[in-house]
């Protein structure tokens, strides 16, 4: 069937910009391209965390490790990539004349079955080099991987050391964050104050840090005010992980909830004076990863760095007391890891230790 002059310009059009884009596929380079984009995020990565320990976070030696793990693997990935272009490269070295037999077909083309053919010859090698071209993409996929997830670290402990140091709360000199989390105290069936989780040296931290509406019309909130407040501290040697579980809830329950339920062997020292607390994870936390973080401060397995500004000299162990001054009562609690304070529970006076 013949086709009409306006009905053939259009595809013939077309046939020549998808002839032009197999040919851009076949040059193979994207993954050039993201070779040199991966070497220049690479080479940033000492940078990063240096930057990180100046912020304050004396835990970045972890980060260290694996960062200069990866920058010594990077010129085998970089080989890895280059041997996958040349491949590449080299498995499409008949494309160009391929397309320039299709193109010659369409050009001639003056009936329907003429076009279509060549039409299917330039997808065909479209297609072909698009192939190749994700195939030699794909050999920086895992190095990437690797490296997205150090990363995203780097980036998330920026902003918990930001939001530690915006803290509401006084911190105690020698203490050094671990990490944080966006997080919800779950104090009634599905609410309660949200603000961020700190997880330091010594203790867990839950701050309050979220808008609440002062002033509603028909139930929508006119007006919303920023309240930040300690809502409890407790001495991480205190802290017993009861439950790590993956709620589900929202609409149809479709959406996961990353719950933690903690016990508290000794009352919080700041804030409000629990024995337990339910919190639900939030920003993208993962309780088991938060079970692992808690239990490794509990073991001492954190080494922090000395803080740039941490005085140097000696401070002699404080004997612990056993009565408290005031009223000469016994202390009954046990001392754990991170406890800084003692509570009298007959008279409520405060000992430091």
């Amino acid at each position: 069937m013949q086709m009409n002059a306006e009905d053939r310009a259009r595809r013939w059009a077309r046939l020549q910009e998808k002839a032009t884009a197999a040919r851009t596929a076949a040059t193979l380079g994207e993954a050039t391209q993201a070779m040199n984009r991966t070497e220049a995020r690479t080479q940033a990565l000492n940078e990063r965390i240096r930057s990180l320990g100046r912020s304050g976070y004396r835990y970045a030696d972890e980060l260290d490790a694996r960062a200069a793990t990866l920058i010594a693997d990077w010129p085998a990935a970089r080989r890895q990539v280059e041997e996958a272009v040349r491949q590449g490269q080299a498995a499409l070295g008949d494309l160009d004349a391929e397309l320039a037999r299709a193109l010659a077909e369409g050009r001639r083309a003056s009936t329907e079955e003429a076009m279509q053919a060549a039409e299917s010859a330039v997808s065909q090698a479209e297609a072909r080099a698009r192939r190749v071209a994700r195939e030699a993409r794909g050999a920086l996929t895992a190095f990437e991987s690797r490296l997205r997830r150090l990363e995203t670290e780097t980036t998330h402990l920026q902003w918990a050391v930001d939001a530690w140091d915006a803290v509401s709360f006084d911190t105690y000199p020698d203490e050094a964050l671990v990490d944080a989390c966006k997080a919800r105290w779950l104090t009634g069936e599905d609410e309660g104050p949200q603000g961020v989780l700190f997880l330091t040296d010594q203790r867990l931290v839950m701050e309050q840090k979220e808008k609440v509406a002062t002033r509603k019309v028909l139930f929508i909130a006119t007006k919303k005010e920023l309240v930040q407040a300690l809502q409890f501290a407790v001495p991480i040697g205190a802290v017993e992980v009861q439950q790590a579980e993956d709620a589900r809830g929202g609409f149809l329950g479709l959406s996961k909830h990353e719950m933690l339920a903690l016990a508290f062997s000794a009352a919080p020292t700041e804030g409000k004076r629990v024995s337990s607390a339910r919190l639900r994870l939030l920003g993208g936390a993962d309780n088991e990863h938060w079970v692992a973080l808690i239990r490794r401060v509990q073991r001492g397995d954190f080494a922090a760095a000395p803080a740039e500004d941490a005085p140097q000299e000696h401070v002699a162990p404080q004997d612990i007391p056993t009565h408290c001054p005031a009223c000469g009562a016994a202390f009954t609690q046990s001392i754990v890891r991170g406890m800084h304070e003692l509570r009298c529970e007959y008279c409520g006076a405060v000992v430091r230790l």
